[in-house]
């Protein structure tokens, strides 16, 4: 089923979105130029998928008015509730994953599940000093020929895209969202890919301990990108947990799933 470009107004931008499918709403928070990726097509199969831009990445002019992530979260909050009136699903990944917790401590009442991908909110590793979009791009990856097989930003969206990111802390831990980990109620999902260059192997244990009900997904052979390394795994697990998220179980004591 074909996305539908869409725009919706909230807090003084014009957020464009991307919507396709029928059901139970899910939104996601995605990395620039991986919008309709296998996962967005199989989720569509089954949900009203609602994949937003956030104001100040990809196309969309640059964002000089967030200061926080907090008040990013708050403007996509905005922005998801004039789009549906219905409690949904919020999958952020990457970046996208750390809106994606502030959007969940702050409008509890919209999201009734959080699937966290490649999160960078805490424990992220840093970047190499004076690293183009072409380093980083093959960073993203755990094997060079997968990176090979996407295009990397453009330097202007990618210079754009790291002042934005810079200047709302990412490459610092946000120690202001993890003291706050246990005001999360919603059944939530983390996922990282194990050969992950951009977080610290230590992250995923902080999730499962503060989160109260957290279950973690770790992608073997799958770098930060695990939909570009691993992307039959990263639809399996994704679909699976939005579908059974009310009666989620992992089958070991450690709440650990490696798909």
């Amino acid at each position: 089923m074909p996305f539908q470009e869409k725009q919706v107004e909230a807090d003084g931008f014009s957020i464009r979105y991307w919507e396709a499918g029928q059901g139970r709403p899910v939104v996601m928070l995605d990395r620039t130029g991986y919008r309709g990726t296998l996962l967005h097509d199989a989720l569509a199969d089954q949900y009203r998928v609602i994949s937003m831009e956030l104001p100040g990445t990809g196309d969309s002019p640059a964002n000089v008015v967030s200061k926080t992530v907090g008040d990013l979260a708050g403007t996509i909050a905005k922005a998801a509730d004039a789009i549906t009136t219905e409690r949904y699903t919020l999958i952020g990944t990457s970046f996208g994953a750390h809106v994606a917790l502030w959007q969940a401590i702050q409008a509890p009442d919209q999201v009734e599940a959080l699937i966290l991908v490649s999160s960078t909110a805490i424990h992220p590793q840093e970047v190499p000093a004076g690293a183009s979009c072409d380093d980083v791009h093959k960073l993203m990856f755990a094997h060079a020929e997968n990176a090979g097989k996407h295009v990397p930003l453009s330097d202007e969206i990618f210079a754009k895209e790291s002042e934005l990111m810079s200047r709302l802390t990412l490459g610092v831990n946000d120690s202001d969202v993890e003291a706050r980990f246990g005001d999360i109620h919603c059944p939530t999902l983390a996922v990282f890919g194990q050969e992950d260059s951009f977080v610290s192997s230590e992250a995923p244990r902080v999730y499962r301990e503060k989160i109260p009900n957290c279950n973690i997904a770790l992608v073997y052979d799958a770098g930060h990108c695990i939909i570009g390394d691993r992307p039959e795994a990263l639809r399996n697990t994704v679909l699976d947990y939005a579908e059974h998220w009310e009666t989620f179980i992992v089958g070991h004591q450690t709440g650990v799933i490696n798909p």
